[in-house]
């Protein structure tokens, strides 16, 4: 696929760009594409790899990309080609920085500052987490995220999912707080109690919320560690939490041998 100009510093100025990808044409290489460039309006050639198209769980299809579809990417580079009008965009469409950049389009305290997005947390094609703070007493974080009737993260999802995809995302309080921002970072799941020791940590969820709070082959455990970053073992509401800690760090350090 040849060199990322990016990696030397000649970024083209589409580079980080949120953009719309027409599929031209498939191969084994990716789905070739034609973007327009926001500044003169003309097409460019792009590519969108295999590996960075989708990212869905084990088992799952992947979606048949024809051409005539469109699909939301970001440009995270530009291929060196020998031939100068060879060099094309290089597109993802499981970054975890699109879906960021998808948020501002529909969130304008994004654009101002006066909230931030703190970490992403993705599966591209079935989950994401966004944390988010504001950096001003006045404005509520997550409720600017989500919108009125939670118009503006629907907004989102839309986008996000217009070529194909079902993914759902989920806005997260963030806190400097450790524990705190792993209470919230299991959402929608109410957490009952939480252990933390270095990077590993136990959270008991009451049992009729067990599944919830594992996810879908581990899911929603899985983005909320990646988030906090820490390993995260969820565990029935009333088990002995010093022992479940103790266990976790026991199969961890089994695993790295």
């Amino acid at each position: 696929m040849g060199t990322i100009l990016s990696d030397l510093g000649l970024e083209s100025p589409l580079v980080g760009m949120t953009v719309t990808g027409h599929i031209k044409s498939s191969g084994p290489d990716g789905f070739r594409c034609v973007v327009y460039d926001v500044g003169t309006g003309r097409p460019r050639e792009a590519l969108l790899p295999r590996t960075d198209a989708y990212d869905l769980p084990e088992g799952a299809s992947p979606p048949q990309l024809r051409p005539g579809d469109t699909i939301v990417a970001l440009v995270t580079g530009v291929s060196d080609e020998p031939e100068a009008d060879r060099r094309r965009l290089i597109l993802s469409a499981t970054a975890p920085e699109l879906v960021g950049r998808i948020l501002c389009g529909f969130v304008p305290e994004l654009l101002t500052g006066e909230v931030v997005i703190k970490k992403i947390a993705r599966v591209a094609g079935t989950k994401t987490k966004i944390a988010v703070a504001s950096t001003t007493r006045s404005v509520d974080a997550r409720g600017a995220c989500i919108g009125r009737g939670a118009n503006r993260l629907k907004g989102a999802e839309q986008l996000l999912n217009r070529a194909f995809g079902r993914e759902r995302l989920e806005i997260i309080q963030y806190s400097s707080d450790r524990r705190a921002f792993l209470v919230n970072a299991m959402n929608p799941v109410q957490v009952t109690d939480v252990l933390i020791e270095r990077d590993n940590a136990v959270v008991a969820v009451e049992e009729h919320q067990l599944s919830g709070g594992i996810g879908e082959g581990g899911l929603n455990a899985q983005l909320a560690g990646q988030l906090t970053g820490l390993f995260v073992r969820v565990t029935e509401a009333g088990s002995d939490l010093r022992a479940a800690l103790r266990q976790l760090m026991a199969d961890r350090a089994a695993k790295s041998v």
